[in-house]
């Protein structure tokens, strides 16, 4: 079968598409309630640099393989593997890592809308003025009485499933790609809105201090790994979703010259999140805490303690209500896609059935949170083993086999190498990376991160 079978949903008009998508699936919860933590506890601009070598040399080319290959197939990760194993004689059996990543992307995304359901909460929060001048304790308090109503966090999934749906099943050319194209502008211009508040009103120089302060003596192995780590699930490596928007990535385009603008753009938000969130945080002269913690007590009594708090805190959490929902979509895309071409569904229906799947694997979830429930092991809900199962065990797994396959079973021909000294040279470097640096850190990223995930 021809590699370069035409995609039956069409391809994206420009570049611009493919990365605003790939922004959408990128820029995720992490870049605002972990990493600005994680910079400043391990080593502020130490950490940064630590975590920007692994980002561009280590993770990049893993990234630019997945969708070089996913151009050239022109079809989902499945297809893709499938028909690159075919044509370079190798086993079949590889498209069994896609499949798996898949069920690994739809296991992240039940968590995705959880989560996601406690933002929309406290988007009306927020909006109905209950946080305005409240205490840090009456703060807590509001955010322990949501995780103990599964009634009220299984409504507002429903609800973002809904709406996540509903993207999910629009036409990937003239539905998606228009909306896509118009969210991140806006939400680019909601994120320099922030960063100017928390400049006017926060404390500046201390978040600046915080995150961007050499303390290289702070910078020890686990701070190393934990900088590897960021930068494994900051691409989404090993998911799939960003195969399945390679796959309508627009002829005759640098993937590679994408790719690096997508790791740069996610950086920056990354770093303008990070001192917006702290310098907000730090002016109330409160321990920022990180996770959960930081982004559902330490900003909400923030906000509710600061001049116009009530409409930076709304725009804030409907900010990333928007960048969950587009994280979500991407991370089911890759199953929507395989139920469209290999089976013939039509889009809103392979659209509504994975978002069910999702929604059930969600409300399980979620039962699973009750301290009663049966659903919990070894002082573990469901909810986190399903975590731990996606995010330390599943993805590193795939993303590791993926690179064992692109690196040495792909043959140069499919990356479609242009000729000249200058792209043979790139090509060699790349390929390097990917062959004899990229797996063994995915193999670490695989072993030592479920080791430190289950002890802790």
């Amino acid at each position: 079968m021809a590699l370069r079978k035409r995609k039956i949903q069409g391809i994206w008009s420009s570049r611009w598409t493919f990365l605003a998508a790939a922004t959408g699936l990128v820029v995720s919860l992490g870049n605002f309630w972990r990493t600005p933590q994680e910079l400043g506890q391990n080593g502020g601009g130490a950490y940064l640099i630590a975590y920007v070598a692994c980002l561009f040399l280590i993770m990049l080319p893993i990234a630019v393989a997945e969708v070089r290959i996913a151009v050239r197939a022109r079809g989902n990760p499945v297809h893709a593997i499938d028909q690159l194993a075919h044509y370079s004689k190798a086993s079949k059996h590889w498209s069994l890592v896609t499949q798996i990543a898949c069920i690994a992307a739809l296991l992240l995304a039940a968590n995705y809308s959880l989560v996601s359901g406690w933002l929309l909460v406290y988007v009306a929060k927020m909006g109905s003025g209950v946080m305005e001048a409240a205490s840090l304790d009456s703060v807590a308090g509001q955010f322990k009485d949501l995780l103990a109503s599964p009634d009220v966090m299984r409504f507002w999934q429903r609800v973002f499933l809904v709406a996540a749906i509903g993207l999910s099943a629009l036409n990937v050319v003239r539905g998606m790609a228009a909306v896509l194209r118009v969210l991140l502008p806006v939400l680019l211009l909601v994120l320099l809105g922030l960063l100017y508040y928390g400049y006017v009103l926060g404390d500046f120089p201390s978040a600046l201090r915080w995150m961007f302060d050499l303390r290289v003596a702070d910078l020890t192995w686990r701070a190393g790994f934990s900088a590897l780590q960021h930068a494994f699930y900051t691409l989404s490596i090993g998911t799939g979703a960003l195969m399945a928007y390679g796959a309508y990535f627009p002829s005759g385009r640098s993937v590679t010259r994408q790719l690096i603008a997508l790791a740069v753009f996610d950086t920056a938000v990354l770093v303008i999140a990070g001192v917006a969130i702290l310098a907000l945080v730090f002016d109330q002269h409160i321990v920022s805490g990180s996770g959960p913690a930081l982004l559902f007590i330490s900003l909400p009594f923030s906000f509710g303690n600061l001049v116009f708090g009530d409409i930076a805190g709304t725009s804030f959490f409907l900010l990333l209500s928007i960048l969950s929902l587009t994280t979500v979509v991407a991370l089911m895309e890759p199953v929507v896609a395989y139920l469209v071409e290999r089976w013939g569904f039509m889009r809103w229906l392979a659209a509504l059935l994975t978002g069910g799947l999702v929604f059930i694997v969600g409300d399980l979830s979620i039962t699973s949170m009750m301290p009663d429930s049966d659903l919990r092991w070894f002082s573990r809900s469901l909810m986190e083993w399903l975590d731990i199962l996606a995010a330390n065990v599943l993805l590193p797994l795939c993303a590791w086999c993926f690179v064992l396959f692109a690196a040495w079973r792909v043959p140069k021909l499919v990356y479609g190498v242009r000729d000249g000294w200058f792209e043979g040279v790139f090509f060699w470097l790349w390929q390097a990376l990917l062959r004899y640096i990229a797996p063994p850190a995915v193999l670490a990223v695989l072993i030592i991160g479920l080791y430190l995930r289950v002890k802790s």
